[in-house]
């Protein structure tokens, strides 16, 4: 029998993506929000990554296109779009924007965003295709609602 090696870093990054873990991370951020009475960040966190994190896997349903062969049975048996880049997406985005736009928090998305790419077609959970429109239709939305609660262009 082999030893167990351990997790690679593909599927720490994976593992470290998941919704539950994400969702640990955009609640602190949300009682941050609140403690600080940023009460239009934290209805546009809540918004922004509410909807991407409930549309997604409606949106795999609708679509239903099968994963990469060899994908593990313990995930959703449809891939488009990926649920690790909207999940992300939407969550790295709203921080982003709720930050500021400072260069280092759009470096930190930017890794972060590429990371789970990477993750994700390394381990065979998804095709490319499946990441940029995960990526895609999360920003997109992330800034949708951003202008809606921003009040439009200044």
């Amino acid at each position: 029998m082999a030893p167990d090696r351990g997790l690679t870093a593909a599927e720490l990054v994976s593992d470290l993506t998941e919704l539950e873990v994400l969702a640990v991370v955009a609640a602190v951020a949300l009682a941050v929000l609140l403690v600080l009475r940023r009460w239009y960040d934290a209805v546009f966190l809540v918004v922004a990554v509410g909807v991407v994190w409930a549309v997604n896997p409606l949106l795999k349903q609708l679509i239903a296109r099968p994963r990469p062969v060899g994908a593990p049975a313990d995930v959703s048996e449809y891939s488009f779009p990926s649920g690790h880049a909207a999940n992300t997406a939407a969550l790295a985005g709203a921080l982003v924007l709720i930050v500021g736009h400072r260069l280092l928090s759009v470096l930190l998305g930017l890794v972060v965003l590429l990371l789970v790419g990477w993750s994700q077609l390394t381990l065979e959970r998804h095709y490319l295709t499946d990441l940029l429109a995960g990526w895609f239709w999360a920003l997109l939305w992330v800034g949708v609602v951003r202008y809606v609660t921003k009040g439009g262009p200044k």
